[in-house]
This record gives C-alpha cells, structure tokens and sequence, in this order.
C-alpha cells in the first residue's frame, strides 16, 4: 500500500496502519464469485474506509485485532475471505449453506452472542447519526435489510465481527459502551474521519454539501 496515503497524525496511527496494510494483503486475495472486484485494485478508498473504522477504537482493541489477524495467517487463512463468506449466509442463504458453511470456523454461542450485542448497537448508533445527518447517512450503506444492491450495515458488521476472535469483541464492545456512558457514538467518530477523507471541514459541512445535491 503507497505510503503517501496512509495518516502519520496521531499515537494510534502505526498500530492502524499495520493493521490495514494486513488487511489489504488480504482483500487483494480475495476471490469474488465474478472475478476480481474493481474495489480490490483501490487502494485510495480502502484506506480511507478501514482507517475511519479503526480510529474510533482503542488501542487494546485495535492491538487484539491485529492479534487476530496474525493468528489467521499464520493458519493460512484470509479473514476478508470469511467476512463475506459469513455475510452470504444473508444475502444466498442457499449458496452459503452448501457452499461456505462447511469450510467456515464454527461460531460459538458466546460469540454469537457478542456478534448480535455489537450489531444491535451499531444499528442504534448508526440511526442515532441518521437523524442528525440524513443526507450523509443515505450516501452510505442502508442500515438494515437484505434487498438491493449494497449490503446492509447489519449484515457487514455481522460478518466482520464473527470473524474477530473473542477477546477482540468484548474489548470492541466495552469500547462502544464507554463511549456510549461518554455522551458519544462511535458511528459519528466514525462519519466524522470519512468526511475528513473526502475534504469536508466537518460532518456538517459534509450534510449541507450533500444535501444541496439532492
């Protein structure tokens, strides 16, 4: 991954960016049903997406993870792959069960467990966002369902969160809580670095500029 787009600006910012240059070895790994994905080539993007997800967690999350992803690979596996092997099992049910299921870890019930607790929250944050920032929140992912053309925020965070061991998820949780007993939302933590990325001063110079296109 270029240098000259990764963040340098902050203590977390070499523990992030490690971590991104492993997923990224990863997701440009991945195989897709219909070939190679153009997203997999877009470097630029990628980056700013991960990074403004990692940010908002702590350093004892993100160094967890990064555990997670060492173990994987050092095991041969490629959790990018898993994620969205675990997302089919929304979107061809029938496909995930015959094809993916088998060759998938098993998902134990207290990660299970965790999984639907961090979902449900990150559906909570992400409508709490929706009604400050409508326009902002419609650029992105629909915040439930299975229909359309892009994957829903519920069925991504569940598959990127059964792939995460489960010292990692209880860190992610506990992160998410204590920013909810903050008075703060990791979903705005969140909007607020991807709209930096794209060259907006604010969340709500973002919503007024996005607003005004309708």
């Amino acid at each position: 991954m270029r240098e000259e787009i990764k963040k340098n600006n902050t203590p977390k910012d070499a523990l992030i960016n490690d971590i991104i240059e492993r997923e990224w070895a990863m997701f440009d790994q991945v195989e897709n049903q219909g070939g190679r994905a153009g997203c997999q080539d877009d470097e630029w993007t990628f980056y700013a997406m991960r990074y403004s997800q990692h940010q908002a967690f702590s350093e004892r999350t993100l160094e967890s993870y990064r555990r997670d992803l060492q173990q994987a690979r050092e095991e041969g596996r490629n959790l990018l792959t898993e994620k969205y092997a675990y997302m089919m099992e929304f979107t061809q049910p029938d496909y995930f069960d015959k094809n993916l299921r088998p060759h998938l870890p098993s998902v134990s019930p207290e990660k299970g467990e965790l999984v639907d607790r961090i979902a449900n929250l990150s559906i909570r944050f992400q409508q709490d966002f929706e009604k400050v920032y409508p326009a902002f929140a419609r650029a992105g992912r629909p915040v439930t369902g299975t229909d359309g053309p892009d994957v829903s925020l519920h069925i991504y965070t569940i598959g990127e969160l059964k792939t995460y061991s489960v010292n990692t998820l209880i860190s992610y949780l506990e992160d998410m809580r204590r920013s909810e007993q903050n008075g703060e939302n990791t979903a705005f933590r969140i909007h607020k670095s991807t709209a930096e990325f794209y060259g907006y001063s604010s969340l709500a110079a973002a919503e007024s500029q996005l607003e005004s296109r309708g």
